[in-house]
């Protein structure tokens, strides 16, 4: 009796199996080396519905991805024996299985049942290790570990406390260490992985940084400008200050005067001195102190007295507070009287007021000074300012004792000016006859004490700030001091941080430098700039994490279910699409359920994460939409919920279910042991949505998650089988072939599938590029056919130009076999045999296998050169076939300059090119391949219309290009260089140009051969010339005009990634030479010559492709962008191929064998003879079939008979 999934599950639920039912089990294996326990009465129970896959008696049936069918209810479920307990004995933690051997006790003991209360052979171990399951997790550790290394079903009360019961502090601190190392790690992936997050952070941060410096900056200007405007307010309020102390203490001194003038008692002393030499003392005359005798006169008591009179009541009346403390009377310039007198002192003045050299002398030694006569320098100043230049003088200050300082004040005082005796009465001061002169008087000021009154030094120390006084004009004879004040540390003051402030005062101009030893900039600033740094990297550091958390919470989001779900359910919408045609993959594990038993949830989750974490890698690898994982069961859908093609949408799925057996085929555990799954596809209609709001899942529903169940339930161990719609959908992939067999078993086809019926399904074996692999099924009509052996026959005339669709038919064919009947055609008759591999054809599809394969062989040959077994990948192929669809679309509905006209010029190259290979010409593999590559793409992106219209009307790429650029053929350069770095062929280009060198040669034979093609621009023509004529004169040096990149190598550079360095690294490859030129011309003429192949080819090539491109100059005619063709185009075709064609066949002459090289001028020289003939007579055809818009075929059938009737006629004769 045989349990089944549900029966198993209910007897499971009631407990109706005891330990006494396995004694005597034994081990047996099956299907996918998996054992499972056996009773000893044959009863084989089954935990789910692993044995039932060879037979179709599945019970599985899920009708949605995340339903709960009587699918749920078997897979993944145990049998009652095999829940976790806790056993009264032993060990609490595992479950059963782990723990009972069914082979007896190892040490022979027996144990009571816990359960039955019997006696059992069994002892409570852990599993058999022979269970690859088991060696796969024990041995295999990963994230899934229990914490701290603990079982997964310890003891809910397992204490977090060590031994001693302290916390383990050392554990909670490296739990966090590499919580955060991970985080950091995680944070930064994400920011590389997602640039834009790293540009945003970093632009907030900058900003920010601006904005805040911004802010202090103009805050700091402020600060500065205040602090300067604070010394400058001090410094001149200090000035004016001693300004008005200046005014006041000369006040007295003009009353003084006015006393000695009015008062009578002094008139005689000028008389008494008389001029000079008047009582000249002996042997001072001329010398620094010229002295009279003037004693019985300046020291005559009653005139000291008298003196002394009117001195002392002006000078208390004025309160100086002692500032001024002496004065002195000159008479006819001559020191006389002083106050005090020197044998007397006032507030310790002792009449020492005048230096002289490195002695001072006595007041008493001064008097009889001649001052007016003397030559020392200080009087010689002070009298000439008095008396010549007449104005108040003062000067000091300077060292005098017992006082620090002393300044001395002059005023000049003249005679009763209303006496005119006196103004006849001279005085010659140092040789200068001044008139009216009495003398002068002198007063002394303490310029400490002034400076103690002005509080100066408190004044800038409040202030926070440094000085220097000085006098920059006045009495500066080297005797008095420049520096009147400066404060302790003045000499530290320099003009970054300090200001000069000048003032007038009777005492002369002063300067004062102000400023602060620690500058003007506020002491705050460097702080508040790494503030505003530290705030602004602290924010944007917000920021990003804010954008790296909103990332990975999307991410997160979009591998839960697609955008427009997850943007319904945020408007509150209800989630439902529905699919026209999907489809579905499923797989599971072979032998799962019953491994699983063997296993606790924590290794079942470790195996199933490490296994299906690859798969995932697959998923976004093919670009399908993994739905969930139920259990072991891993489902996958092609076509929802973003929509492609069906076909394409079943190619990515099968693509993706070959790669995943391949994976798990190939898939080792570290003990060397092997996994099995099988897989399922099917396809249909479906419906996806989203139920409920809470925990929301993306789910399937429909008939097609059944069918694809069903079609994985019935499967095989590592197969994959799919359903007939499948495999229809299969066969039309779009660019891949797959190799599918239909299942037979014995006499039956298909396989019974429940709710289903009987149905035919298939196995998808491998799969390659359209191109490349055979299309292999089970209908013998498609067995290989010969090479030459025509698909589709036609008794119609010129049945070679008939268009042929062999999609079909070219799958049949190898890429080599496809390249080698290409390259087997006549130059001739290019196109017009009679396989359907060469036929000439407009069939985009058709034409791309055919570029596909001259593509692949010149590919191939590349690799072969760097490393002569390489073989080509499967992704490269792939990608290659995906670049030549690309660039297919590129081409639009042009007449002449379209996908067909590529095709052929692309297949005149390769022939070229073999030609050369034949002959035992130069062959550069890379070189050959870029010169198909570019034959394909030189005129992608075509508008049909010339550079010159395009410039006449403004044309958005006129613009795009410089005046000097051939419009369409950069562009067309640029259309294949961007697709081709596209991100989708990382592969390919890897195979092309994987070092610098290899881009510098495929991009300079790239814009060489397509940039001469303009042959519409007689200037780029003659160049070429040129070039072609330095190369024949083996010039050793060439003009490096002569290169036709030189405008273009910025363009070169950026077209395949190389960096300007790149000059630096290859200078020879930059250096127009001999060799180089040659290299140059060779690709450019045979660029041509593809180009025109068809004007140097047979009459029904020449007048199909001329007739082409009437029809596309006409077109742009009748939108008046140019003249009507017709009227020139007779003349203008023979003139192209009597000055253009022929001359360029006689020029490639060196390129190619003789014979060839002669063939090439015969039929041009043909085709210009019959189009003298025929040229009128097919213009005329040519425009009549425009006009009535007659079908080309017809039209090209009546100019093929011009020609071929022709020459036949010629023939007979």
């Amino acid at each position: 009796m045989k349990i089944k999934g549900n029966d198993a599950s209910n007897l499971t639920d009631s407990r109706r199996f005891s330990l006494s039912d396995w004694e005597g089990a034994v081990e047996e294996p099956l299907s996918g080396d998996v054992s499972v326990p056996r009773l000893s009465n044959n009863t084989v129970v089954r935990s789910g519905t692993d044995d039932f896959a060879e037979n179709g008696n599945n019970t599985k049936n899920s009708t949605t991805a995340s339903s709960s069918s009587d699918n749920d209810s078997t897979r993944g479920t145990r049998p009652a024996a095999k829940r976790q307990r806790r056993s009264t004995t032993g060990s609490t933690k595992g479950s059963i299985f782990r723990r009972i051997s069914f082979k007896g006790s190892n040490d022979g003991t027996t144990e009571t049942n816990p359960y039955t209360g019997s006696e059992s052979g069994t002892d409570f171990t852990s599993s058999t290790g022979s269970n690859i399951w088991s060696k796969f997790i024990n041995q295999h550790e990963s994230l899934w570990d229990g914490v701290d290394g603990k079982g997964a079903f310890d003891d809910d009360d397992d204490s977090i406390y060590d031994d001693d019961g302290k916390n383990d502090c050392s554990k909670s601190m490296k739990r966090c260490g590499l919580t955060w190392l991970w985080e950091t790690q995680h944070f930064f992936s994400t920011m590389v992985r997602y640039p834009h997050i790293l540009v945003i952070s970093l632009l907030t941060f900058g900003v920010l940084c601006a904005v805040g410096l911004l802010a202090i900056t103009a805050e700091r200007n402020n600060y500065i400008e205040k602090q300067k405007s604070t010394a400058e307010f001090v410094a001149r309020e200090t000035a004016m200050w001693f300004s008005d102390e200046f005014r006041r203490a000369m006040l007295p001194l003009y009353s003084v005067q006015q006393g000695v003038l009015h008062s009578g008692y002094f008139d005689s002393l000028p008389d008494k001195i008389g001029r000079y030499p008047n009582l000249l003392v002996p042997g001072t005359e001329k010398t620094d102190f010229t002295l009279r005798n003037v004693t019985g006169i300046c020291d005559d008591r009653d005139m000291i007295n008298k003196f002394r009179s009117i001195v002392r009541p002006i000078n208390q009346d004025n309160d100086l507070d002692g500032i001024v403390v002496g004065y002195r009377l000159f008479p006819n310039n001559v020191a006389c009287l002083t106050e005090p007198h020197a044998e007397e002192s006032s507030d310790g003045f002792n009449a020492y007021d005048f230096p002289q050299g490195d002695a001072l002398l006595a007041s008493k030694n001064v008097f009889g000074l001649d001052t007016g006569s003397t030559a020392f320098p200080l009087w010689k100043m002070i009298t000439t300012d008095l008396f010549i230049n007449r104005q108040f003088n003062i000067f000091g200050p300077f060292p005098m004792e017992p006082m620090t300082e002393l300044v001395c004040g002059h005023l000049v005082i003249w005679k009763d000016v209303n006496n005119t005796d006196v103004l006849q009465d001279t005085l010659n001061v140092h040789g200068t006859e001044v008139a009216g002169v009495w003398g002068f008087i002198v007063n002394f000021l303490d310029w400490t004490k002034l400076k103690n009154k002005s509080d100066i030094y408190k004044r800038f120390a409040d202030c926070h700030l440094e000085f220097e006084l000085t006098r920059v004009s006045g009495s500066t004879v080297g005797l008095d001091s420049a520096t009147l004040a400066k404060s302790q540390r003045a000499d530290d003051l320099k003009d970054s941080n300090s200001i000069i402030v000048t003032t007038n005062s009777l005492h002369g101009e002063w300067q004062n430098r102000v400023g602060s030893l620690e500058g003007w900039a506020p002491a705050w600033f460097p702080g508040a700039v790494a503030g505003v740094v530290i705030a602004s990297f602290v924010l944007a550091f917000l920021t990003a994490s804010t954008l790296v958390e909103r990332q990975l919470h999307r991410n997160l989001l979009y591998k839960v279910m697609p955008r427009r779900a997850i943007m319904k359910l945020q408007r509150g919408q209800t989630v439902l699409e529905k699919f026209n045609l999907v489809t579905i993959f499923f797989s599971d594990i072979v032998g799962f359920t019953n491994m699983a038993g063997n296993m606790t949830p924590i290794q079942v989750m470790k195996m199933l994460n490490e296994l299906y974490t690859e798969l995932d890698k697959l998923v976004e690898k093919h670009h399908v939409y993994k739905v969930e994982t139920i259990g072991d069961a891993y489902m996958v859908v092609g076509g929802a919920p973003n929509r492609v093609p069906a076909p394409l949408a079943a190619e990515r799925v099968a693509l993706f279910a070959l790669e995943a057996v391949n994976f798990v085929r190939k898939f080792r555990t570290k003990d060397g042991n092997q996994i099995f799954i099988r897989a399922g596809l099917a396809s249909g209609p479906t419906v996806g949505g989203v139920v409920g709001f809470s925990m929301p899942r993306y789910c399937f529903f429909g008939d097609t998650v059944n069918f694809a169940s069903r079609m994985e339930s019935t499967s095989k161990k590592m197969k994959i089988q799919v359903a007939e719609i499948t495999y229809r959908l299969l066969q039309d992939a779009p660019t891949a072939s797959f190799v599918m067999t239909k299942r037979v078993e014995g006499d039956i086809v298909g396989v019974q599938v429940k709710g289903k019926g009987h149905q035919t399904t298939y196995w998808v074996e491998r799969a390659g590029p359209r191109a490349w692999d055979s299309f292999v099924n089970d209908n013998p009509e498609d067995a290989k056919r010969d090479i030459e052996t025509p698909t589709i026959s036609s008794k119609l005339s010129k049945e070679n130009y008939k268009e042929v669709d062999a999609a079909l038919e070219e799958r049949n064919y190898t890429s080599e076999e496809i390249y080698d009947a290409m390259t087997s055609q006549h130059w001739e008759s290019l196109g017009h045999a009679s396989s359907s591999l060469v036929a000439a054809t407009d069939d985009s599809y058709s034409l791309g296998f055919r570029a596909c394969a001259l593509l692949e062989h010149h590919l191939l040959r590349v690799l072969q050169e760097r490393d002569p077994n390489a073989e080509m990948s499967l992704s490269v192929k792939i990608q290659l076939n995906q670049f030549v669809q690309e660039v297919s679309e590129t081409y639009g509905n042009a007449m002449f300059h379209n996908w067909s006209h590529a095709n052929h010029v692309t297949t005149s190259m390769n022939k070229l090119l073999s030609i050369i290979q034949e002959g035992g010409g130069e062959d550069i593999p890379l070189n050959s391949f870029s010169l198909v590559f570019a034959a394909l793409v030189h005129d992608a992106g075509h508008t049909g219309m010339s550079n010159k219209i395009l410039k006449d009307i403004d044309h958005p790429l006129s613009k795009k290009f410089e005046d000097d650029i051939p419009i369409a053929e950069k562009n067309s350069i640029d259309i294949a260089l961007n697709i081709l770095f596209r991100d989708n062929f990382p592969s390919l280009r890897n195979a092309i140009i994987p070092g610098q060198l290899d881009k510098i040669e495929f991009a300079r034979t790239l814009f060489q051969s397509i940039l001469i093609t303009d042959i519409a621009n007689p200037d780029r023509v003659k160049l070429g010339i040129e070039r072609y004529k330095a190369c024949q004169d083996n010039q050793k040096d060439p003009d490096a005009g002569l290169c036709p990149l030189a405008s273009h190598i910025s363009d070169l550079f950026n077209g395949v990634g190389l960096e300007e360095s790149v000059k630096d690294e290859h200078p020879d490859e930059f250096v127009v030479t001999c060799s180089g030129l040659k290299r140059c011309v060779r690709n450019e003429h045979l660029m041509l010559l593809a180009d025109i192949g068809h004007l140097l080819q047979s009459w029904e090539n020449f007048i199909k492709w001329n007739f082409r491109l009437f029809k596309e100059i006409h077109h742009c005619h009748r939108k008046k962008l140019c003249e009507n063709p017709r009227e020139t185009w007779v003349q203008g075709q023979i003139a192209f191929l009597d000055k253009y064609i022929i001359p360029l066949a006689e020029r490639c002459r060196t390129l190619f064998p003789d014979e060839f090289a002669e063939a090439l001028i015969t039929n041009a020289m043909s085709n210009l003879k019959l189009w003298t003939i025929f040229g009128v007579h097919a213009t005329n055809m040519m425009a009549l079939g425009v006009r009535n818009d007659e079908r080309e075929d017809a039209v090209l059938m009546e100019l093929y008979g011009l020609g071929s009737d022709y020459l036949a006629r010629k023939e007979k004769k």
